[in-house]
């Protein structure tokens, strides 16, 4: 278990505890307004502020995430840890499991954060999906001397329980091989869908027909679902206005099968095909001077409305 040089009663008033992003902020408390609202009270001290000085909950519990989080690190082999207290995200959740050893001292005992995902996934048959706030566990661990006690079990099973889960909905973020049959033995997980990110998904993730997830490829831009009718309904209207464009360019003398794809580019077009040559006859017409200032004019105008 994990010992902190400060006592852990008050921090603890149950073994399992739930912390948010917003409870590991140090809460500033002030004796009178500030000179600088923008400048903290610790580098005021000039303008009548005293210092704040450093401890207190929010500090001691972002220790305890900090310290727990790297230890999960070091027993998943990553290089930076998964959880700490300063990235954690409000719609993040971390449990903290704490328990007294034979001595009777308490000391943190487990780690598991959660939290909900937008994700892209396969289904059983291999059709690409999305799944909209899909739970998520994000980080689990339980210090090697209090493993194959339960503990475990107890901290997972409390997260479910309070977040309204069930562990064959979730998807778990790159699984250790310890979680993987951690999640086999006590939930019967076992059969997983093969994913193209790093996320596992279990057999059963799809069967309830109240979550949220929907194809990826009924989706119109703004992100709202559309059926098969809307879509043929798209399609057609798409058809009208390219038929629609057809007409407007044939009654303006452009000729059938002739359109204007690029603006920019139509004078060279035009040059290149038949009804060129009536326009070049009528520019060698002209004076030379007049010609060329005439082109040069047109094309400082055509750069202009580029």
């Amino acid at each position: 278990m994990v010992e902190f040089g400060f006592d852990l009663k008050h921090l603890f008033p149950q073994p399992i505890i739930r912390v948010q992003a917003d409870s590991l902020h140090p809460k500033v408390l002030s004796t009178g307004p500030r000179a600088h609202p923008f400048i903290p009270y610790q580098r005021q001290r000039g303008v009548g502020q005293p210092a704040v000085p450093p401890g207190g909950p929010s500090c001691e519990l972002s220790q305890i995430v900090d310290v727990m989080g790297q230890l999960s690190a070091v027993a998943q082999g990553l290089r930076y840890p998964v959880t700490t207290a300063a990235k954690l995200a409000p719609d993040q959740v971390v449990y903290l499991l704490a328990d007294k050893d034979a001595a009777g001292r308490w000391s943190v005992a487990g780690l598991l954060k959660v939290g909900t995902k937008d994700l892209f996934v396969f289904d059983n048959k291999g059709s690409c999906r999305r799944a909209n706030q899909t739970p998520a566990i994000l980080d689990f661990y339980v210090h090697e001397s209090r493993q194959r006690r339960g503990l475990g079990k107890q901290l997972f099973q409390r997260m479910l329980d309070e977040q309204g889960w069930t562990a064959g909905k979730c998807s778990v973020d790159r699984p250790s091989e310890k979680l993987l049959a951690f999640l086999g033995k006590h939930y019967g997980l076992v059969s997983t869908i093969p994913q193209g990110n790093h996320f596992v998904l279990y057999e059963g993730f799809f069967e309830d027909p109240h979550a949220k997830i929907v194809s990826a490829r009924s989706r119109v831009p703004d992100g709202r679902d559309r059926s098969q009718s809307q879509g043929h309904h798209l399609r057609q209207t798409q058809t009208q206005v390219q038929t629609q464009q057809q007409k407007q360019q044939q009654q303006q003398g452009l000729g059938t099968g002739q359109t204007i794809g690029n603006p920019r580019h139509y004078r060279r077009d035009t040059l290149n095909q038949g009804s060129g040559a009536s326009l070049a006859a009528s520019l060698h017409e002209r004076g030379p001077w007049t010609t060329s200032m005439d082109y040069m004019a047109g094309s400082r105008g055509r750069r202009g409305d580029h």
